[in-house]
Formats: structure tokens, C-alpha cells, sequence
């Protein structure tokens, strides 16, 4: 892969954030020696780090600055790596711990290819980052925007969904990518005018926070990837539609989804080969147009009294009910099912609890409704900004009522939800 973007014109800004703009030129000759790992942080001192790393074809580890200590250093500490390595990035860890993934040149490359397959691009096109450089929805952006010329809007701080809207706007961003809980705090207003699309990825959005941006003139495309793939590899093609397999990707449903093009990463960190066939942990289906149904993950399945539980449907119904922010779906253990259904939900005003044990009852089988709730404030995040589905896990939770007759049914007291 051979970087000759640096030649770009020098009135080509790469970089725009709130108060500053880094041309192309400028870049070339600000580029840092170029480093084998670095805390990732918004930041333009970050990206000018990706481009030296790119130029001089030197592997960069790149790691959340949020992380504790111990596991940045764990993090940082890749050992001897493959010339053709371009990234080490690690997984999320939202149910386990953190795996660390080697992306080639080529890779990277296959990826920007495919997204730019999928969205193409306009000339007007500035896509806006407020993802974490250390995941792959932050840096591919950063690729994507290297390759095709076109730059870079940072949110260079924690995100912040008022200074994002902003930026957004007068900096005329066309290009945006998200995960679920940051489109949840930014779909109530309206969408910043250039903005073609807005890709959701990172995690499964619920229905009704798709739906209730897009009745908001929201240009949502969901999509599907990892962080073996660089990113997306299928994106929907209309607002509001399932995402579709992107052009040099192969998505097979076998017991799981699996994956092969090339974009795959090479392997693992001190483990297994990915390439040339990712299996994934992800149930779902493909139809013949290529159209992906991702239905829950092989290690997030409930099962209760012998039935199985995707959290991710009842995650829709909970989210589909009034005052209802964000929902999260898990097992507790339980000795006459062997396990129940758990779920914890950040809720507003607008919430009350007895109409939502009624629209649940409605709405789930039996075996499906939480039989144990947390009701909270907010939900825990990862620093990728992704549900911590093990730190939700763990929050205390009370037993749940539902109509006469329900055989497993126990009771909560409103007053003791906090």
C-alpha cells in the first residue's frame, strides 16, 4: 500500500475540528516519527499518528485512553509484529475480555474499498468522527477519508452530542457514524442539513430508535461489521433498511454468521488465524439480495425452562415502551428454570412501571418477559460508548409481577425501584 495522498494539494483540508483546519500539506510536514503503539485520543495528534505509522509502514498498536492502566499496558505490549501489519486493535470486550486484532495494509485498504462501494463518494463529502480512534468505527474513517481525499471532521473531546450537532452543522459534515446510545442522544433534534447518511453500527439499534430518527428526516443506514472486518462490510442502502453485504464481501449463515474477503484481519494476538473465513459469534440469516439479519449472539442466548431467549427481542419490546431510554436483556440464574430473564432499563419521566409490566405481558411469551429489572438513569458504558453488557449484568435487580396466572410470576414494589 503506498501512501502518496501527502501530495494532495495544500488547500485540501484533512483535518477540521472546532477551532482549527490541517491541510494536507501541513499534515505531511507535521507527521511525528512514527511510533509501534499509542494511546489512543480525539485527536489530531492521534490521526498524525495513523499517517506516519501509514507512510513509513510501521504496525501501530492503538489503545483507549479510558482503559484502567493495567490494561492499557497489557494492551500496549504487542510483541514482534508482521511487516504487512498495519493496525492492532483490540475488540470492545463488551462480553469478555479484550482480544487483540491484527489488520494487514491490505486489509484496510479491501475495507475503505468496500464502504466506498457501498456509499460512494460525493465531492462535497466530509465525514464527521466522534467514535474512539482506537476502534475500528473511529480509525476506518480516518483510512477512508486518507484514500479517497476528503476530510476529516473531529469531534476532538468526549462526545458530546450538543457540541457534535454543532459541529456537524458548520463544519457541513455530509457523513456521520454512530452507535446506538449516541444516535439515542441525538435523533431528538433535527438533523444538521449536508448530512447524507448516518451510518449506525457498533451494536444492535433498537427499531424504535431507528424508526423515531428517521420520522425525524435522520438519514440512518444501518450497518453490520466488526472489528475483524475494519469496520462495515454490509450497510443498508435506504434509511431505516437492513443492512445489505457490501461489494467484495461474503456473508454465510451457517450455525453463526460467517465472513470471508479481503478484508478480514490476518489473526489474533498470540492466537487464532481470521483469515480466509471469520465465524462469527452472530445468529442470523442472508437473503439471496444479500439483505443481513443479524437476530442476537450465539454467547448472549437465554435459555430458560428449556426455551431460548434472544435478548435482543426483548430489548426491542422494552424499548418500544413509553419512557424507556435504552434496555439491556441478560440471564439470572434461577434454580427451578435454571435461568430467568434479566433486564435492566434507563427510563425518563414519561416511564410507569405498572403500564409497562402490562405492554410486556402483551407483547412477550411467557418465557421471553424479564422476571428480574434494574431500572436506572443511565446505562453502563464501555469507552467505545457500547452497552457494558457484564457491568449491567451485575446491577441489582428486583423480582417482577405480571397478570394472575402467570406461573412464575413474583412482585416488585414501585417504591423500591431506584
Amino acid at each position: 500500500m503506498t501512501l502518496s495522498v501527502f501530495d494532495a494539494p495544500g488547500d485540501l483540508p484533512a483535518i477540521i475540528t472546532r477551532d482549527r483546519t490541517l491541510a494536507f500539506a501541513d499534515c505531511a510536514r507535521a507527521l511525528p516519527p512514527p511510533a509501534r503503539a499509542i494511546i489512543a485520543t480525539p485527536s489530531i495528534d492521534t490521526i498524525l499518528a495513523v499517517y506516519a505509522a501509514l507512510a513509513a509502514g510501521t504496525p501501530l498498536t492503538l489503545v483507549h485512553a479510558k482503559l484502567p492502566a493495567a490494561e492499557q499496558a497489557r494492551q500496549l505490549d504487542a510483541g514482534e509484529l508482521s511487516a504487512d501489519t498495519a493496525f492492532v486493535l483490540y475488540t470492545s470486550g463488551s462480553t469478555g475480555r479484550a482480544k487483540g486484532v491484527m489488520l494487514s495494509r491490505a486489509a484496510i485498504v479491501a475495507a475503505a474499498g468496500a464502504s466506498a462501494a457501498g456509499l460512494g463518494w460525493r465531492d462535497d463529502d466530509r465525514w464527521l468522527s466522534c467514535l474512539p480512534m482506537a476502534h475500528s468505527g473511529g480509525l476506518s474513517i480516518v483510512v477512508r477519508c486518507l484514500l479517497a481525499r476528503k476530510p476529516v471532521v473531529l469531534h476532538d473531546a468526549d462526545f458530546d452530542a450538543a457540541v457534535v450537532l454543532e459541529l456537524a452543522r458548520s463544519r457541513r459534515a455530509t457523513l456521520l457514524s454512530l452507535v446506538p446510545t449516541q444516535l439515542a442522544a441525538l435523533a431528538g433534534a433535527p438533523p444538521p442539513p449536508a448530512l447524507r447518511a448516518v451510518i449506525v453500527g457498533g451494536a444492535a439499534a433498537s427499531p424504535k430508535l431507528v424508526a423515531d430518527a428517521i420520522s425525524r428526516a435522520w438519514p440512518i443506514l444501518p450497518s453490520y461489521g466488526l472489528t475483524e472486518t475494519f469496520g462495515q462490510i454490509a450497510t443498508a442502502r435506504v434509511p431505516g433498511g437492513l443492512p445489505v453485504v457490501l461489494p467484495g464481501v461474503e456473508i454465510i449463515a451457517r450455525e453463526t454468521l460467517c465472513v470471508r474477503g479481503p478484508m478480514l484481519a490476518t489473526g489474533y494476538l498470540g492466537g487464532a488465524a481470521i483469515a480466509p473465513e471469520l465465524v462469527t459469534a452472530d445468529l442470523g440469516s442472508v437473503d439471496p439480495d444479500g439483505t443481513v439479519h443479524v437476530t442476537g449472539r450465539r454467547d448472549d442466548v437465554i435459555v430458560t425452562g428449556g426455551e431460548k431467549v434472544q435478548p435482543l427481542d426483548v430489548e426491542a419490546a422494552l424499548c418500544a415502551t413509553p419512557g424507556v431510554l435504552g434496555a439491556c436483556a441478560f440471564a439470572v440464574a434461577d434454580e427451578r428454570w435454571g435461568a430467568v430473564v434479566g433486564a435492566a432499563i434507563a427510563v425518563d419521566h414519561n416511564f410507569a412501571l405498572t403500564d409497562a409490566h402490562a405492554r410486556w405481558h402483551t407483547a412477550l411469551a411467557n418465557h421471553a418477559r424479564p422476571r428480574r429489572l434494574a431500572i436506572v438513569a443511565q446505562l453502563p458504558l464501555l469507552a467505545s460508548g457500547k452497552l457494558d453488557r457484564l457491568a449491567i449484568a451485575a446491577l441489582p435487580t428486583e423480582p417482577v409481577v405480571y397478570a394472575s396466572g402467570d406461573e412464575t410470576s413474583t412482585r416488585i414494589s414501585p417504591g423500591a425501584v431506584k
